[in-house]
């Protein structure tokens, strides 16, 4: 979208590349270099209204505040984990909809799950997000506004930072698109908020440290390698039979993982960069040695990581994680077949902010 045909409707600054924006005043008349103090004051003082900073010309800033609006989303509520110090946040959108983003903090870095969607429209029988179903897409001002959100509540909470050993200058550093939605059925919003986030005069994030899931969107996901040949994917396989995975996760009966899989295997910047597998384990359904078996044959020879993941509850469901012993064969088996592999237990499962647990009803 070009700046120049938005002037009848405001729109938040942070939906525009830094080049729209220099493109703008290029249209005006006015230095390239106003492009980066917007950028800079947006990203790194939390100006929401930057064309109100000294040192831009008045006709410019005139002009800005008939292009753009100030709104970049609030926090309506958030939950803190009592365990891992992780923060839920539920961030309310221009139109009263809401979307949640967890906050996770580790050792030296701090991690902010995403949303890009309210809702989902792929169903996995598993995840409480996709009962929701789908409401709309957000648009890249609202991804990237959650970031932006969450990065002013870090400035303004030092508590929370002591509390979990991080430096006092201390803001996100990785970002993941697996909060509510999938990411590729929204594949020209999160490519735009990609860009805006890894601009070196916004948030400055290194591409390596933003990874984006997918359910196994192969249409969304040639959109978005256009722009981002070099993305890190993280894709989500749950069954590595076709026929089983098909009956958890619908959107197999149009990519099937096999043919997902070897799409992911042809594409060497991918594989160079390596393949994040998320395999949520669910007790009786995909947790049997033979599964075990099949998943490693599906990758292999690739560039890949595989990380189980035992299942969350999700409130009333017949679903259940396996027990311990069951995992730690599953997990064996992987590691027998010289596959890098882990399991990963989800931050945030007291305040529902794990994995498949995003869910909120909405005011609308």
């Amino acid at each position: 979208m070009q700046m120049g045909s938005i002037q009848s409707v405001r729109h938040c600054i942070l939906g525009f590349t830094r080049q729209e924006i220099e493109h703008d005043c290029l249209q005006v008349g006015v230095p390239l270099i106003h492009a980066r103090d917007l950028f800079r004051s947006s990203y790194k003082e939390f100006n929401v209204t930057p064309w109100d900073r000294s040192g831009l010309p008045r006709s410019y800033s005139e002009h800005c505040r008939e292009a753009f609006e100030g709104f970049v989303g609030k926090i309506s509520s958030l939950q803190m984990s009592q365990y891992d110090g992780s923060v839920k946040f539920a961030v309310e959108l221009r139109d009263g909809l809401r979307v949640e983003a967890v906050l996770m903090p580790e050792a030296k870095r701090v991690t902010l799950c995403i949303s890009s969607q309210v809702g989902c429209a792929q169903g996995c029988v598993f995840c409480h997000t996709g009962r929701m179903g789908l409401t709309r897409n957000l648009d890249a001002s609202e991804i990237v506004g959650q970031v932006w959100l969450a990065n002013k509540w870090i400035k303004e909470n030092p508590s929370w930072l002591a509390a979990n050993r991080l430096t006092s200058h201390q803001k996100i550093t990785n970002i993941v698109f697996m909060g509510m939605g999938e990411p590729l059925d929204n594949p020209a919003e999160v490519s735009k908020a990609i860009s805006i986030l890894t601009d070196p005069f916004g948030f400055n994030l290194a591409k390596r440290r933003i990874s984006v899931s997918t359910a196994g969107h192969l249409e969304g996901l040639n959109q978005l390698l256009k722009s981002h040949p070099d993305l890190r994917l993280a894709i989500s396989v749950h069954s590595a039979f076709d026929a089983e995975r098909s009956k958890i996760m619908p959107i197999n009966r149009r990519w099937p993982i096999s043919d997902v899989m070897e799409t992911l295997r042809s594409n060497s910047c991918l594989q160079k960069n390596g393949i994040l597998v998320q395999y949520t384990l669910i007790s009786g359904v995909n947790d049997s040695e033979a599964h075990a078996k099949k998943l490693a044959d599906l990758v292999n020879g690739m560039n890949v990581k595989v990380n189980i993941i035992p299942l969350n509850p999700v409130g009333p469901c017949r679903l259940k994680s396996p027990d311990r012993e069951r995992l730690e064969a599953f997990r064996d088996e992987i590691y027998k077949s010289g596959i890098r592999v882990m399991v990963r237990y989800s931050k945030g499962q007291d305040i529902s902010a794990a994995c498949g647990q995003l869910v909120l009803e909405q005011n609308t």
